[in-house]
């Protein structure tokens, strides 16, 4: 069993804010994907911010 697994984390959620800014959190730093709080959100990764080489 993982490290991850034993500590209960299963895996990633995409979150979307009520700006409509999209996150990608793991599940346990969330008490409620549908109404993640802006310090729950701090623990995320802004996909607008996120580096993602597109490739030519």
């Amino acid at each position: 069993m993982s490290k991850a697994d034993s500590q209960g984390e299963k895996g990633f959620v995409w979150v979307s804010d009520k700006a409509g800014n999209q996150f990608i959190c793991p599940v346990g730093a969330l008490k409620d994907p549908k109404d993640a709080s802006q310090s729950e959100l701090a623990n995320c990764i802004d996909d607008a911010k996120a580096g993602v080489p597109i490739g030519d």
